[in-house]
């Protein structure tokens, strides 16, 4: 075929050809179409980020240990909880192995109140919240697990928990007391007080009845067996709210510090005995502050910031918290394991490992906080006190062991007294962990840049369907 004649074929070819019809807007429907791939893209990324917990699997060098193994269950880290995490009484897990209370990212991204939020986790490394738990509990111990982990004793107002009024008694409204069975999700409310220890066994809690001020007036024990509650000998003195009292390892004593005196309950013969009178810079030191043979009571001696001046956060921080030991059954000082000092505001005992080192939780100081001189409202275990928390073990060889990372805005920690040798056990993936964090960055701007996200994405995808049905 000749040169021309193809150019013929050509020109008829696309004389008939339907000419490429080129609208005005054509520059800006490309430009369309490219936000278009970029939303796309974006939603993606976000939900393969949202999903990633969900569907990856929990993978670790040891894998998770069983509830009741004997390899450790108190995970090393502890990461924020998810968005829309699931509840501790609707989805039961079984035996915890740690509690953490706080504000920000242990919220779960809930941006939609002021509370705080609790998170439970599982023995199997399960994450679960314990919803509409104010910052109130921070330092102080409104949820507490039992020795075994699994029981909660918490204040009645816990998601899931048929909320009770106070119950009225000699002294006006009590309070009350829920506990959740954390195999099941069961639940039940006491009257008599809000929670403060339990026992060595599990079998009894020690209630605190509200008070309208500053003076303790009684306590009462809770057996959880019959729903019987016992009051105990009255302590009509001032007191101070953390590290109030500790339960003897048999469980037929209990040490309660008020701020002038320490003071031995004998549970089954209902007595009590005053037997030592208390500086100002003495405390209890915590729910462990016996020692693991019952001769020996554990107190803090707060080295600064006691002197009647004003004190600022700096000062807080940085001040040592000295260990000594107390005869329980005379109250004089005597010689005990020699412990590194605690740091910070507050320090609270939890109990001892098998080798004698302490388990404490160390309190920070709320930033620019400043203690003013007899300032009635003062307490150094109060929601507005505190800032952080580490949980720390203080050797007998003079060092100090980080043994949780904890989320940075943590105020409150407790694990179970039978597990306080049990550390060090498996967290989630590191690709979980990263997720976890990511999706809590910048708390909360990180969840309104996610709902600015999807606004902008369902408005292009309303657009776009409204210029489909004009087309149409």
């Amino acid at each position: 075929m000749g040169d021309g004649r193809l150019g013929q074929v050509l020109h008829r070819i696309a004389a008939d050809a339907r000419p490429a019809r080129l609208g005005p807007d054509l520059w800006e429907r490309g430009r369309r179409r490219r936000r278009r791939t970029v939303a796309t893209a974006v939603v993606a990324v976000l939900v393969v980020l949202g999903a990633a917990p969900v569907v990856l699997p929990r993978v670790h060098a040891d894998g998770y240990a069983p509830a009741g193994g004997d390899r450790p269950v108190v995970p090393a880290r502890v990461y924020p909880p998810l968005t829309g995490q699931a509840g501790v009484v609707e989805h039961p897990t079984g035996p915890a192995a740690l509690v953490v209370s706080g504000d920000r990212e242990l919220r779960g991204s809930d941006i939609w109140g002021w509370e705080g939020r609790s998170l439970l986790v599982a023995r199997d490394g399960r994450y679960r919240l314990a919803r509409t738990v104010g910052e109130v509990s921070a330092g102080v111990g409104d949820l507490l697990l039992s020795p075994d982990g699994r029981r909660l004793a918490a204040m009645p107002w816990l998601e899931g928990v048929a909320y009770q009024h106070d119950v009225a008694g000699p002294g006006g409204p009590q309070g009350v007391t829920a506990v959740v069975e954390l195999g099941t999700g069961e639940n039940r409310t006491y009257p008599g007080g809000y929670p403060l220890a339990w026992s060595p066994d599990g079998d009894s809690l020690l209630l605190r009845p509200a008070t309208e001020d500053s003076r303790l007036g009684g306590l009462n024990l809770l057996d959880l067996a019959t729903g019987r509650v016992r009051a105990l000998p009255r302590i009509d003195e001032e007191f101070r709210l953390g590290n109030l009292a500790a339960f003897s390892p048999d469980g037929a004593r209990l040490a309660v510090a008020t701020v002038d005196a320490l003071y031995v309950v004998e549970t089954a013969g209902m007595t009590v005995r005053r037997i030592a009178t208390l500086t100002p810079a003495e405390r209890l030191a915590g729910p462990g502050a016996w020692s693991p043979d019952g001769t020996r009571l554990a107190m803090w001696t707060m080295g600064d910031c006691e002197d009647g001046t004003t004190c600022d956060e700096r000062r807080l921080a940085r001040r040592a918290i000295r260990p000594g030991w107390r005869d329980a059954t005379t109250g004089a000082v005597v010689d005990g394991p020699r412990l590194p000092a605690a740091r910070g505001l507050a320090a609270r005992l939890l109990g001892w490992q098998g080798d004698g080192d302490a388990v404490v939780v160390e309190y920070q100081p709320e930033a620019g906080l400043t203690r003013e001189p007899d300032n009635p409202r003062w307490s150094e275990t109060d929601w507005w006190a505190v800032g952080s928390v580490t949980l720390t073990e203080l050797r007998r060889d003079g060092s100090r062991h980080r043994l949780v990372d904890l989320p940075g805005s943590a105020l409150f920690v407790d694990v179970p007294a039978g597990l306080l040798d049990s550390f060090g056990g498996p967290s989630p993936s590191r690709v979980e962990g990263a997720v976890r964090w990511l999706l809590a960055l910048w708390w909360p701007l990180g969840q309104f840049v996610l709902l600015l996200v999807a606004a902008v994405v369902a408005g292009s995808g309303l657009r776009r369907w409204r210029r489909r049905t004009r087309r149409r």
